[in-house]
């Protein structure tokens, strides 16, 4: 964690160059947005992040009740709701900024993941689509409680029955909010409107990223509540000796968060606002 943390920027930078091909002009702007947002979400949310692992260590000690993963959830978007929120005005300046080509490459670069999405998870063959979203749930399971028995890795198979059976409908969700994004980009490129203008059309795309309309809406509620239940089912499933495994995971996590705090930020740190 600290160590990625710390490299956070370099690979922000580097995620956006290859959906956008970056310019030796947007260059410069696009580094200092980056640095101006790691100098605020290092002083603005790392503690309460810690607070958060804090509470999901105290947690895992004891039976784990919907009730705690939906507020960890909650806690979670929040944040996120947060950073959003802060970044808008650079993330504005950036879609400003942006050419048809570059927009072409980021449609490209969606079909592109799409591609790997649906071979992986959306594979025609039942047991393969199965053993791939069960590959992927032990690689989280694994990182925070360690090893699993045969029984319980059977019994998690089991318990992940409707996480699978709702991948068609998490990919559809997937793809109406990247084309969501791509109607709003098309529209601020061609038309150029006033900044203020660009940031209010951000946050109706959160908006719409937490809170999606129609049938997605209840395919975002149907994934989230598969996901809670699943995680429930595991968190109770586990031995003391896993338990305390996770605990020790979650200090680890906590004694980085803490360090990273201490250390000094570099790169601007005005508020995005101002630019």
């Amino acid at each position: 964690m600290k160590l990625g943390y710390q490299q956070g920027d370099r690979l922000a930078y580097w995620w956006i160059d290859n959906y956008v091909d970056v310019t030796p002009d947007q260059e410069p702007p696009t580094r200092e947005a980056i640095a101006r947002f790691f100098a605020w979400h290092r002083k603005a949310q790392l503690p309460e992040i810690a607070n958060l692992l804090q509470q999901a260590k105290a947690d895992v000690r004891q039976q784990v009740t919907p009730a705690m993963v939906e507020r960890f959830q909650d806690a979670s978007q929040r944040l996120a709701r947060q950073s959003f929120e802060y970044a808008m005005p650079d993330m504005a300046d950036m879609l400003l900024m942006l050419t048809p080509e570059q927009i072409h490459r980021m449609e490209k670069k969606f079909a592109e993941g799409n591609a790997k999405y649906r071979k992986k998870f959306l594979n025609s063959n039942p047991a393969e689509r199965e053993a791939a979203r069960f590959d992927k749930v032990m690689d989280y399971a694994k990182l925070v409680y360690g090893n699993f028995s045969n029984e319980q890795e059977k019994a998690i198979r089991t318990a992940m029955a409707p996480v699978v059976q709702n991948a068609e409908e998490r990919y559809a969700e997937r793809v109406a909010r990247q084309q969501e994004w791509l109607k709003m980009v098309r529209f601020v490129q061609a038309t150029q409107p006033p900044k203020a203008q660009v940031i209010d059309l951000l946050r109706r795309f959160r908006n719409y990223w937490q809170n999606p309309p129609g049938k997605h809406a209840v395919s975002h509620d149907a994934t989230s509540n598969a996901g809670i239940a699943l995680t429930v089912a595991i968190a109770n499933m586990t031995t003391p000796q896993q338990r305390a495994h996770a605990e020790e995971r979650f200090q680890k996590w906590i004694d980085d968060t803490h360090a990273l705090m201490r250390e000094k930020a570099h790169g601007p740190v005005q508020s995005a606002a101002t630019n």
